[in-house]
């Protein structure tokens, strides 16, 4: 209702139908989903993640730029495909077989090789430059390393050097980490 009264005397007047079917569609895929055995998923992820990699080196290549970023791969029929979105959950997946597989290991050396799990992704995404998304995969990563078994005292030291890495990222005089877009019209 909300999308139908927003548009409803604009050139997107009735896009609440498509809103609908993809609704319907997107519950019936996660229905399918949910009788998939999350287990075969973690022992084939090292290829997801593979995939995940050369679909955000795919950007680079083949990508289209809308309004100063290049996040789109333009699929066959018109349709566009974003893979910093599906990367999410690879990344969710990864970081959990990651941490499964360290059970019972000396924990506190390990959590610092988990970061190329994330790091990764998130540079790339940071290329298009997309930094909302790219902001997304830092709670995976968190929640990861957490429940992962890091301890608090060690997750205060990590928040602390996260915050001096901020720090020194945005707050250095004329660096600029992205720029700002206008659109002509």
């Amino acid at each position: 209702m909300e999308i139908r009264s927003a548009t409803m005397h604009t050139k997107f007047a009735g896009s609440h139908v498509k809103q609908i079917y993809w609704v319907v569609a997107g519950v019936g895929m996660m229905f399918l989903i949910s009788l998939v055995n999350y287990q075969a998923l973690l022992d084939r992820i090292h290829w997801f993640y593979i995939a995940a990699i050369a679909s955000l080196m795919a950007v680079m290549i083949f990508g289209q730029k809308y309004l100063g970023a290049k996040r789109w791969i333009k699929m066959p029929g018109g349709n566009h495909f974003q893979p910093s979105e599906w990367v999410k959950l690879i990344l969710i997946l990864a970081m959990a077989k990651f941490f499964a597989d360290l059970r019972n290991r000396e924990l506190p050396g390990r959590i610092y090789e988990s970061r190329s799990h994330r790091s990764y992704p998130m540079l790339l995404v940071l290329k298009q430059p997309d930094l909302g998304t790219a902001l997304t995969y830092i709670p995976i990563a968190i929640m990861g390393v957490f429940l992962g078994g890091m301890q608090w005292k060690q997750g205060l030291l990590v928040a602390v050097l996260a915050g001096i890495g901020v720090g020194a990222v945005f707050f250095v005089p004329g660096f600029t980490f992205l720029r700002l877009t206008r659109s002509s019209g």
